[in-house]
């Protein structure tokens, strides 16, 4: 049975132990008024004695079989959830609570610290009723190994979150090349923050970065206790980075150390600053330009940065213009000192906010400003505390990639034009507008109307040798032997030939003035992949390259149709022809031979031969079925230019919206992705 210390006398005698174990879901009841005197009433010795040794043997078991290791029992009164009458009758707790847990055995030393502090109280609190211990509250069974646990989980969530960062600025690092913008700095950031992460170890780099003559060096100095980096009057005094990090992390840090080329280290054995490996830069307006190159090679590559500036110097333009402007989107733990407060007295809050404006007023959110003096002592405690704050280094890691992330990815998305919204460049219908505008002035050039002509002669030629009889054969072979088929019936051929019949100057005019209008909308640095869209020679290449592929599509398999009615009217022009033989024999033989012919009255004509009847019939007969022929070849070779027109135009507009459009997507696409990579990052 555990009791609050202090809980002495009345507390003793009765049976009713006061539980003062931190751990149970909720308050301790209290116990009923009067009820020490009900209970002297009663004759409850022995068992209120035997009560509290069973409850003791109870513990000690537990204890035992929990593995002895100091941990408390929880315990709560059992009237709610037990049913055993004895202990609900006497509000004896139980060993362990339902469902309970036990503590870590640093939560058994806050509850004797709280013990301690409420001595004097618990005797009142006992013959009050209450429980002079406050029990704790809410803990769950897995209480103990939370906040590991949460470690954990938060450390796996950025893992993964700082993943799909790397990926999102990866693809858009690919598609900003794709847009020609120049990809060199976030390829940086991402190597910086891949070499970054692969260095094990718990601590943090922290870089104290400042002006000539401002304190960094004292400043350090004066957090170690002790001389860390030389300062003096001779300026400038710090020449190369030197490294303050504990003893007992030196060894784990002696690869990132490596990695930011810094040789001088300087131990200390201070578990305050045990996360943190602090950095002395050179002066960042040091007349000797190697000192500046030097913080410029190592401020991509720390992970926190002490900006400091002192009542002379907080104002200069490099350390604000050149560096603060540039620096502070690029970092999530980050702090403005204004060391030397011991020189202006009363002032130090007024500089503080004037120098906390300006950072405002420079777009400079959520950077503290802090007053610091490194040569009295207690006013490096502002500056002291924040390092030793609590912020895990790994967090701090964490953020500050992802805070370059988020700026690498915030300069692709400025230069690629998609800051607000990553909306295609060119409208629907101006797509609609521009590419009937194109293939209209196209086909013009192709000549479709004539394309028409050469359709339909070509399929009567086609009729001509089934349906025509034998003069057909005649005329087909005539037309065929001088060449005149290839000029007047040939549509292949008339199709390839387009060149011949004009220039593409008009056809690619829409597009130019769409582009024209469209490049004032666009970022300087993205207006390149947009004009190259529009380059004269580039242009009328893909524009000659997709009419030619529409030409081949539509001539690899032209041939004019046939019918079977052509070879009906043929066999009769054969009849008809083997007639005016027939006729042309009779005729000879009446003139020549004088054989007898009969002759029929024709009406104002009189008696005609019958020969000569015979001869102007079949050859009526004959003109007949030619017109027939060629008005039914006629008929099928417009249908058949219609259709040729139409797959023809088609083509043209499907070759066409890729030669126009397909850069046009892929700059649209690459856009989206810079700003899709942008959303993923800024969400991490």
């Amino acid at each position: 049975m555990v009791q609050p210390r202090g809980a002495r006398g009345p507390a003793r005698a009765r049976c009713h132990p006061v539980v003062g174990v931190a751990g149970s879901r909720g308050p301790h009841p209290a116990a009923p008024a009067g009820v020490g005197r009900e209970h002297r009433d009663r004759r409850a010795g022995s068992r209120c004695g035997q009560a509290r040794s069973r409850v003791r043997r109870l513990a000690r078991r537990e204890r035992a079989d929990r593995g002895g290791d100091g941990r408390c029992l929880r315990a709560h009164r059992g009237s709610d959830r037990h049913r055993d009458r004895h202990r609900r009758g006497y509000r004896i707790p139980e060993p362990e609570a339902h469902a309970g847990d036990l503590r870590r055995s640093g939560d058994a030393r806050d509850d004797r610290e709280r013990a301690r502090t409420s001595r004097d109280v618990a005797p009142q609190g006992v013959r009050d009723g209450t429980s002079a211990v406050r029990p704790a509250r809410g803990r769950s069974r897995r209480a103990p190994y939370a906040g590991r646990r949460a470690s954990r989980l938060d450390g796996a969530a950025r893992r993964m979150t700082l993943s799909a960062s790397l990926a999102a600025l990866d693809d858009a690092v690919d598609a900003a090349g794709a847009l020609g913008l120049d990809t060199s700095r976030a390829r940086r950031v991402l190597a910086h923050a891949r070499q970054r992460l692969g260095f094990e170890g718990s601590a943090y780099v922290l870089a104290f970065v400042g002006g000539t003559g401002v304190g960094k060096s004292s400043l350090l100095n004066a957090l170690a206790g002790e001389v860390v980096s030389p300062a003096s009057a001779r300026r400038p005094t710090t020449g190369t980075p030197i490294a303050w990090v504990a003893e007992s992390a030196r060894e784990e840090t002696a690869p990132l150390l490596g990695w930011l080329d810094v040789r001088e280290v300087r131990d200390h054995t201070s578990g305050a600053f045990a996360d943190v490996a602090v950095l002395d830069l050179p002066d960042v307006d040091s007349t000797t330009p190697e000192h500046r190159a030097r913080v410029d090679e190592l401020l991509p590559r720390v992970d926190a940065v002490v900006w400091v500036a002192d009542p002379e110097k907080y104002r200069d333009a490099v350390l604000h213009d050149d560096y603060l402007r540039r620096w502070a989107p690029r970092l999530a733990h980050q702090l403005v000192v204004l060391n030397k407060a011991d020189r202006i007295g009363a002032d130090a809050e007024r500089l503080r906010e004037h120098l906390a404006a300006s950072l405002r007023a420079e777009g400079i959110e959520n950077v503290g400003v802090a007053v610091t003096s490194a040569t009295r002592d207690g006013d490096t405690r502002e500056l002291r505390e924040w390092i030793t704050n609590g912020v895990e280094a790994k967090r701090v890691i964490a953020e500050r990639i992802a805070a370059e992330l988020q700026d690498a990815s915030l300069d692709l998305a400025t230069r690629a034009g998609v800051l607000q919204d990553a909306e295609p460049l060119m409208s629907a219908d101006q797509r609609v507008r521009v590419l009937a505008d194109v293939t209209r002035e196209a086909a013009a050039i192709v000549d479709l109307t004539g394309l028409e002509r050469q359709a339909v002669a070509a399929t009567r030629l086609a009729a001509r040798p089934r349906g025509a009889g034998p003069f057909g054969l005649l005329t087909t072979f005539l037309y065929r032997a001088t060449g005149r088929d290839r000029v007047v019936a040939d549509p292949e051929g008339y199709l390839r030939r387009w060149r011949e019949r004009g220039t593409l100057a008009r056809a690619s005019e829409p597009i130019r003035i769409l582009v024209g209008d469209l490049l004032p909308r666009v970022p300087s640095a993205a207006r390149g992949a947009i004009a190259s869209l529009v380059d004269a020679e580039e242009l009328r290449t893909r524009l000659t390259a997709a009419i030619d592929a529409a030409v081949a599509t539509r001539t690899a398999d032209v041939r004019a149709p046939t019918s079977v009615v052509w070879s009906a009217i043929g066999a009769l022009q054969y009849v008809v022809t083997a007639g005016l033989l027939f006729a042309g024999l009779w005729i000879a033989a009446v003139f020549l031979l004088h054989a007898p012919f009969a002759s029929v009255d024709v009406p104002v004509m009189g008696p005609i031969p019958t020969p000569l009847i015979v001869l102007a019939g079949l050859l009526l007969a004959g003109f007949l079925l030619a017109r027939l022929l060629g008005a039914h070849a006629g008929l099928l070779g417009r249908r058949w230019a219609r259709r040729l027109r139409a797959d023809l135009v088609r083509e043209l507009e499907q070759r066409l919206r890729d030669v126009l459009f397909a850069r046009l997507d892929t700059i649209d696409a690459a856009r989206a992705r810079i700003g899709a990579a942008r959303s993923t990052i800024e969400r991490g």
